[in-house]
């Protein structure tokens, strides 16, 4: 096994090759080397099956061709047959014996429904069911044609006063003369009722499969529904299949199943006679090992399977996250964990890498929080260097002088910049209310205005009056307002347009900086404006920071320039504080 290989490979590749694949391999070999045995009894149940039924058959075929055979050595048939009218006498007492005869052969065999003789001289001898409506001339032209021999024909409808309307077989012979074997002297037919022959025959009707007799041109002659006796066989596909095949073994497949059919031409008859069974429903009856097999098969494969599972998610996996997780914390990933669902030596080891990853994250936080701090006290610092009031005594000497100079726009852009700055310094807060901040993005929009003259620059701001003194960073927006005008409006061939929006959404402050410029650069221009994403980036960080990663920053999709929008908590006055207790601040 190579040494490079991880440990999820190594554990599947023994697990299948040294204990599912044998197992599977054994378990399909055992199985169907049990499947074809029970096959090839199943393929001997139903030879046996037809034997039986063959055997069956030919015996009541030998017995009524028999009785037929009888008539011709038998004194009183042959008198019956051969006499003249005239001889009334020694007619009548041939017809008692015969009538005798017959009597002992209906009830010997239940299956004979009729017999009818018909002597040379056109004289009728008929004892057992009386039949009517019925057209035998072609059978009787068959059996003159065999000059002898009988003559069986296929299945038919007769009336009869007894039990209405049944199907029978006819046998059909004619009788020759004993001492000139090429002289007939009578007819005899014998009918057999379909029904009752089929009872006979199929001994065992619970049997799967079915049993049947058609003739060579596949009319049904013996079958156990009844309403088909007599006519084409309704399956053309399997009758093909019969009548086609040479072989007296067939196997016929149709809708996703096997059948097993066994055929043999009966004796002395244009009959064949008939056995098909599904071969899987037959032998599903003896898969009782097979089945046991199967299942222990299925029983070892689910156990090894509940064992691959159980080892993979309790030993595995844990170590395989582990090491997941250790390569995001290596590339700088600090909020890595592992999931412990165990008390053992790996769920400990899951447990110790968590709160090392949680120190080195707090560690970082300190680190990170303590370099802000310090860079806001150098801040202050820089800003208290410059006495405020000076500034602004200043500003307001510069602005009166530029009033009685006439200088009246001069002035109002002092007084703009005055109260930039005122506003800037805030006392030393970090927060400012929504209609300050707008106020002050109002001041700094105007001068940039007149810096960039009245054609290069329109600006419009808009804000709920509801949220007005909801509490926001101080120059929270100014970068990105910076980042507008500084290169979305860069060599602009139109004026410059920028919409700002704030507005409520649930508990959340919306803002919206909206302008017409370039938009964003592409990846190959991004290096030029380094220093403004660096400072969006800061302003991000600010952010999630202060409330959590659910707020932010966010590019909204814009047909013409840029859409930054920046989500915000709703915040009082008292949320202020909860902030900055957290985050230290004074």
């Amino acid at each position: 096994m190579p040494r490079n290989w991880n440990l999820k490979r190594k554990f599947v590749t023994v697990f299948f090759i040294l204990i599912s694949l044998p197992t599977i391999f054994l378990g399909v070999l055992i199985y169907y080397q049990a499947t074809d045995a029970f096959k090839k009894q199943a393929e001997e149940n139903i030879l046996s099956r037809f034997e039986k039924n063959q055997e069956t058959l030919n015996s009541i075929i030998r017995d009524v061709e028999s009785m037929s055979s009888y008539m011709i050595y038998d004194q009183d048939f042959r008198s019956f047959f051969k006499l003249p009218k005239y001889r009334v006498q020694e007619i009548r007492l041939a017809e008692e014996e015969i009538r005798g005869y017959f009597t002992f052969q209906l009830m010997s065999y239940d299956y004979i429904d009729s017999i009818e003789l018909t002597s040379r001289g056109d004289r009728s001898f008929q004892t057992g069911n009386p039949v009517s409506g019925v057209q035998e001339e072609p059978f009787v032209e068959k059996a003159i044609e065999a000059n002898g021999s009988p003559s069986w024909s296929g299945s038919y409808e007769v009336g009869s006063d007894w039990g209405g309307k049944h199907s029978v077989v006819l046998m059909t012979r004619v009788i020759n003369d004993l001492r000139n074997i090429s002289e007939p002297i009578g007819l005899a037919k014998i009918r057999l009722d379909t029904k009752k022959v089929f009872r006979r025959v199929e001994v065992d009707p619970s049997q799967q499969g079915d049993y049947f007799i058609l003739s060579n041109q596949g009319d049904v002659i013996l079958h156990k529904d009844p309403s088909i006796v007599g006519k084409r066989f309704p399956d053309r596909e399997l009758l093909d299949a019969i009548l086609k095949s040479d072989e007296h073994t067939v196997r016929y497949k149709k809708d996703g199943n096997v059948f097993l059919i066994v055929k043999r031409e009966v004796k002395n008859t244009n009959w064949l006679s008939v056995a098909m069974v599904n071969q899987d429903i037959v032998v599903g009856n003896l898969y009782n090992v097979r089945n046991l097999i199967l299942f222990m098969i299925l029983l070892l494969a689910l156990l090894g399977g509940i064992a691959f599972i159980g080892f993979y998610l309790r030993l595995v996996k844990p170590i395989v996250e582990l090491t997941g997780q250790t390569e995001q914390l290596e590339k700088g990933n600090f909020s890595a964990k592992v999931k412990v669902g165990s008390q053992d030596e790996i769920g400990i080891l899951g447990m110790r890498f968590n709160q090392m990853v949680s120190k080195i994250q707090k560690y970082i936080d300190i680190e990170y929080r303590l370099k802000i701090k310090q860079k806001e006290s150098e801040l202050k610092a820089l800003q208290n260097q410059i006495d405020p009031h000076f500034l602004y005594n200043t500003l307001d000497l510069i602005r009166w002088t530029a009033r009685m100079e006439k200088a009246y726009e001069t002035g109002g852009l002092i007084e703009k910049l005055s109260r930039i700055f005122r506003m800037n310094l805030n006392m030393g807060k970090m927060w400012v209310s929504v209609e300050k901040e707008m106020i002050y993005l109002q001041n700094y929009l105007e001068l940039q205005r007149s810096r960039m003259g009245e054609h290069r620059l329109q600006f419009a701001i808009y804000y709920d009056y509801e949220i007005k003194d909801a509490y926001l960073m101080k120059q929270i927006l100014q970068p990105i307002v910076e980042n507008s005008i500084a290169h979305g409006f860069r060599n602009l061939p139109r004026k410059g347009k920028i919409t700002i929006r704030c507005y409520r959404r649930e508990q959340e402050v919306w803002i919206d900086v909206i302008d017409n410029g370039w938009g964003f650069p592409e990846q190959e221009e991004a290096a030029e404006n380094n220093q403004t994403g660096y400072a969006l980036n800061n302003l991000k960080e600010r952010i999630e920071i202060a409330f959590g990663g659910s707020f932010g920053i966010e590019q909204e999709a814009s047909r013409e320039g840029a859409w930054i929008r920046v989500k915000l908590p709703v915040l009082c006055e008292s949320g202020i504080e909860a902030i900055s207790d957290k985050s230290g601040e004074e």
